[in-house]
């Protein structure tokens, strides 16, 4: 099974390789891949002036392009006559292959263009033309949409929404007077009057950290348990339905609000911990009544024996205080907890030319020619899914994806021509919260982005073959109703009732249900932007899994592989049986499921089966991280006649194929690509398994650079880089994730805010275009200056946000303020050369003199005279005494576990990362560069050998150790098989990177143990960049001069490496035999390639038999030698 799961990964990579690539000699030379916005033929593009790009296809050694002519048009057979009724070009004299700008006329909305291009090469005769391809607008402008926001809300949905309760707190409570290991208890009484008779009545209630609840003194919720991780989900109301416990007259309601206090003896808040309370009272004539927590409600620490019935005086009681959130810049609001969490259905039926026409055309007549195109255009404030006619629209799942829906949202274009019917046709949309009202990070909090319900916006074109357009928009005379799906949460998983499922769905055109009328959702105005980069799909499914039964009727199925996705499994069984699917990354000795690591997620989904002979249960609107899952509920094993794992990711295209005579180094590579494939999933999340799945910066940006040698990433990276810019609302800061979520800017941190710049960066570096500076230019030198004028002396000590430092690094706090001074510097360097590369001359001479004085500064500060990078005055008291804890956002126990605990050790700079940072962000002086790296060296040889460092050192650190020529040792830590190494965790049966190096010892403490976290997996960019030697120049970005500096080690051998870039396909295969490599390289055409050499190793090489020094085939020049593109094959002395 595991086995057949990763061949079909390998094969999956090497069509996606063969299909990007598209060089080879078997091809016929000329233009090939072409490419607008980075995307092959796409649908629904809102550029106004795209850009064109493509690659040439001839392995002729020295092949290049010289001249281009770029022709569009309306229609293929123009252009297949030569001619351009859009744009021509005409013959431009250039070698530029990518990102060539539309200059014709403005181009229309929901129009398809049709183009190709034609090139010349260094002989000055012409390739043969391309084949014809298309693009397609999408709506342009805002003014485009027609359609309203619509959704729908149950009675109780929309009462809970709308009651005025508010978060209260006991008035006597003195904050941090709990004892360790304690718990503080609050008593809240509140009488309710039932007036007429009742249909239903409904209590919700939350409190920090849970509640107890009493009606008449019978009790209704019962307060949970502290968990190991030390979190409850506090933030989102807990339902009871209340009706057999409540009557006509008096009642009353009596909650107890527990919080824990944590082994620290400190309580999580600098006030009161609140609580909210909601009665829904649905009365049998249709009338809805509310009773919300507020100042009126009674409350005491201390409350007398049976305080929760309904006779008992509550007289000395004290009015509770209605709760004020405590200051501070790191304060996160507290939210409504209302949570709009069933999916539902909405739907119109309509007639194909009969539908009334919003467009200016003429209204159509009855006996409207046949359609000749139709285009749906859709977006929702949660997650939809769409049907016509019964069939699906589309393959993308979790769509529209996840932005911050308080400034935009994106929307998606479908052709749903061969979709559409001759007279009646039905539209069905499913709506769930999804990442805008779904509870988001550790403490669950709702409703993020706004106080609306989830809403649906979408309108279908439908253009006939006489030229006359229509519309049918989302609009007051959809219907609506509950679906299938009673529930749905990210985290916490989907249930669905089976048995509803042929109702929810019409297959038959011709709709009699009654539903009810859709609502007019009035959301804040946001931008709804065409997605531009590729959806989230299913791309495999991994079938086979072998299963356990470690206690009767608890069957285990184990894929082999952790992955993000979904479980999808065919089972009989008795109407209504309800069949539990929990997923987990490991197994407990016993062989049961392991869940502690998913901390607050509770990661299950529910089917309640139809009763028909089988049942396929698949969750829509939740995905999951895993490698095992659990299924109970059914008879016996014999039940379930099919067990499936759906793979999801954002689809892009894998570039790189790795192999190697090294069977631990090709299980990293398979590692490596499954954390990417699992947690790109519409943005870059740390894990996708437990109540987290935040976009993370610094994981992001640390990973971004093999990520981008793994996939094209050119349009993922500009949707990520706007989340980030997103997160600068009312700061110059970048936040340390993006979205945000209650809060706009989540906070500051340096390593972590740095991301705004370095993301931007790497994928011009990796890409060659600038488009991705200028759009983050104004962003990037916010950023980058605010903290230039916070810190006028060089060092970044002020606002440099949350002390993160090296991340889970095992050797001790690198000091904070040399981590931070580091990461400006690396910025400031960035922004050097991309201003050099944009032609912003005045700033590159800025940033030149800026990193200038943050080199000097950093010199006196941390560098001593024997090159140790050490402090000469003490670590700031604020780091040393920061207590237990990083606090929360709200003072809440951190998620990030005791990484500041006072007992651990505080290094200064004198640790592996400190010399890792100081080295690779070209702090230190040319005559103290070899001296620190022999400390550096020293430091690894005193912890036996091992690395030592956390998410911040591991990405450099076989990087400086090679450029200071100790590339041996380099390799040695990357085969290492101790702990921590790459190897431990492979030895230790890990499919993905962790988040911990000894995350196999840390079962018991789950604050902080993803199975499956990429930044480790940033040691594949040492691999491809030296090991394989394929670099890519800052002077000549996007691999457009091909810098090459392979490392051999007989212990990789033999190694093969294929990048797909944007150019073609660069390969480089070394064998090492004796003292000796063969190393064969192949650049693509229109590139060149950099041997980077010095005199002496160049004696060591010979090219195709020939000395490298006297052979035509290489061309000396400053630092190395210069190759045309083509073959060639080295022989090296090792």
């Amino acid at each position: 099974m595991q086995g057949s799961g990763r061949l079909g990964v390998v094969l999956a990579i090497a069509a996606s390789l063969a299909a990007w690539g598209q060089v080879g000699t078997k091809n016929q030379s000329g233009p090939v891949h072409l490419q607008v916005d980075d995307l092959r033929s796409p649908l629904g593009i809102d550029d106004a002036t795209p850009r064109f790009s493509w690659q040439l296809n001839d392995a002729a050694r020295g092949a290049r392009q010289t001249a281009y002519r770029v022709l569009v048009a309306t229609n293929p057979e123009l252009l297949s006559d030569d001619k351009a009724d859009v744009w021509d070009s005409g013959r431009v004299s250039s070698g530029q292959s990518l990102n060539v700008k539309y200059a014709g006329p403005a181009v229309k909305p929901s129009t398809r263009y049709w183009w190709r291009v034609e090139l010349w090469g260094a002989d000055q005769k012409a390739y043969p033309a391309s084949k014809t391809e298309w693009w397609e607008t999408g709506l342009l402008s805002q003014g485009g949409w027609r359609g309203d926001w619509i959704g729908w809300e149950t009675t109780e949905e929309a009462a809970v929404r709308k009651a005025p309760a508010v978060w209260v707190a006991n008035p006597d409570v003195v904050p941090g007077s709990a004892k360790p290991n304690s718990e503080q208890r609050f008593a809240y009484r509140t009488a309710v009057k039932v007036e007429k008779p009742l249909e239903r009545a409904v209590l919700f209630a939350t409190a920090e950290d849970t509640v107890d609840a009493w009606v008449n003194g019978e009790q209704v919720l019962k307060a949970a348990a502290f968990p190991p991780y030390h979190h409850l989900p506090w933030k989102k109301f807990v339902r009871a339905d209340v009706t057999a416990q409540i009557s006509e007259g008096i009642n009353t309601v009596a909650i107890e609000s527990v919080h824990y206090i944590d082994k620290y003896g400190e309580s999580r808040r600098k006030d009161a911990p609140p609580m909210i309370a909601t009665v829904i009272l649905l009365y049998k004539d249709g009338t809805t009544a509310t009773v919300g927590s507020d100042g009126t409600w009674k409350s005491t620490e201390h409350p007398a024996d049976g305080w929760q019935k309904k006779e008992f005086e509550d007289k000395g009681w004290k009015n509770a205080q209605v709760f004020q959130q405590a200051s501070g810049p790191q304060e996160q609001p507290v939210l409504h907890p209302w949570i709009p969490d069933s999916v539902k259905v909405l739907w119109k039926s309509f007639d194909a030319g009969e539908t009334i026409s919003h467009s200016s055309d003429k209204d159509p007549s009855p006996g409207t020619p046949g359609v000749k195109s139709a285009r749906l255009y859709a977006t929702a404030l949660g997650t939809y899914e769409l049907h016509l006619n019964g069939e699906r629209v589309g393959d993308s799942v979790m769509a529209p994806g996840w932005t911050d829906y308080r400034e935009r949202v994106l929307y998606q274009t479908y052709d749903v021509t061969k979709l559409m019917k001759s007279g009646a046709n039905v539209i069905e949309a499913l709506l769930a919260p999804g990442w805008y009202s779904t509870s988001l990070e550790w403490l669950q909090q709702p409703n993020n982005y706004g106080d609306t319900p989830p809403a649906l916006r979408a309108q279908l074109r439908i253009e006939y073959t006489d030229g006359k357009v229509e519309w049918v928009g989302t609009d007051a005379s959809w219907k609506a109703d509950t679906s299938f799906i009673v529930h749905s949460e990210l985290y916490d998983g989907e249930t669905q009732d089976l048995r509803e499922l042929y109702r929810t769905f019409n297959r038959t055109g011709v709709d009699a249900r009654p539903g009810k009328q859709v609502q007019i959702i009035h959301p804040k105005e946001i931008r709804i932007e065409a997605q531009s980069f590729e959806p989230i799909r299913i791309d495999q499914a991994i079938t086979g899994p072998k299963m356990t039964e470690p206690k009767p009727g608890v069957f285990i199925y184990d894929f082999g592989q952790n992955m993000a996705g979904v479980e999808k499994l065919v089972v009989s069984g008795a109407a209504g049986t309800d069949v539990q699917v929990r997923v987990g990354e490991a197994l407990n000795p016993d062989g049961t499921l392991y869940t502690e690591n998913l901390r607050t997620a509770k990661a299950t989904d529910h089917f309640v089966l139809s009763g028909l002979a089988t049942d396929v249960l698949v969750p829509h609107f939740t995905f999951h991280g895993f490698r095992y899952i659990e299924v109970t509920g059914v008879k016996s094993a014999s039940s379930v006649g099919g067990v499936f794992a759906q793979v999801l990711h954002t689809d892009f295209h894998f570039t790189s194929k790795l192999k190697t005579g090294n069977a631990m180094i090709n299980q990293l590579w398979s590692n490596i690509l499954w954390g990417q494939r699992s947690n790109f999933v519409g943005l870059p999340t740390d894990c996708p398994q437990r109540d987290e799945r935040l976009g993370w910066s610094a994981d992001a940006q640390v990973f971004w650079r093999a990520a981008s040698y793994n996939a094209a990433l050119a349009s993922f990276t500009r949707k990520f880089a706007a989340d980030l810019r997103g997160t600068q609302v009312g700061t110059p800061y970048y936040g340390i994730y993006a979205p945000g979520t209650a809060k706009i800017s989540p906070g500051v941190a340096a390593a972590w805010s740095d991301a705004g710049v370095i993301i931007p960066w790497t994928s011009w570096l990796q890409t060659g275009d600038t488009s991705v500076i200028d759009e983050n230019w104004q962003a990037m030198r916010k950023y980058v200056d605010a903290i230039d004028a916070r810190n006028p002396d060089g060092i970044w000590h002020n606002d440099s946000g949350i002390p993160f430092g090296d991340w889970l690094s095992l050797e001790g706090r690198t000091q904070e303020d040399l981590v931070a001074t580091a990461y400006w510097a690396y910025d400031v360097n960035m922004m050097r050369e991309m201003a050099h590369a944009t032609g912003r001359t005045e700033a590159e001479q800025h940033y030149a003199k800026l990193e200038e004085k943050i080199r000097d500064a950093f010199d006196k500060k941390f560098i001593q005279l024997d090159a140790k990078v050490a402090i000469r005055d003490q670590l700031h008291e604020r780091f040393i005494h920061v207590g237990a804890y990083i606090p929360g956002a709200d003072n809440s126990p951190s998620p990030f576990g005791d990484i500041n605990n006072p007992n651990a050790k505080a290094t200064g700079g004198d640790t592996q990362t400190g010399y890792v940072l100081a080295l690779h962000m070209n702090l230190l002086p040319a005559d103290l560069r070899s001296r620190a790296a022999d400390r550096l060296v020293e430091k690894i040889n005193d912890n036996h050998g091992l690395l030592n460092t956390g998410f911040v050192g591991t990405p450099y650190l076989l990087e400086e150790l090679t450029k200071t020529g100790h590339s041996k040792l380099a390799y040695d830590l990357l085969l290492s098989k101790g702990m921590p190494s790459w190897g431990y965790l492979i030895d230790h049966g890990a499919t993905t990177t962790w988040e911990r190096w000894n995350g196999d010892e840390m079962m018991g403490d789950p604050q902080m143990n993803s199975y499956n976290h990429y930044a480790y997996g940033a040691v594949a960019d040492w691999i491809y960049r030296f090991a394989a030697g394929i670099d890519a120049s800052p002077l000549d970005a996007g691999f457009h001069t091909v810098v090459l500096h392979p490392v051999f080690d007989a212990r990789l051998s033999p190694l093969e490496f294929n990048y797909a870039s944007s150019y073609g396909t660069i390969s480089s295969t070394w064998t090492v035999k004796g003292k000796a490599a063969e190393w064969k390289v192949t650049l693509p055409a229109n590139t060149t390639g950099r041997l980077e050499l010095s005199d002496k190793e160049a004696g060591k090489y010979k090219v195709d038999g020939v000395g490298l020094s006297e052979s035509p085939l290489a061309k000396k020049v400053n630092g190395g030698f210069e190759l045309v593109a083509g073959s060639y094959q080295f022989e090296v002395e090792m």
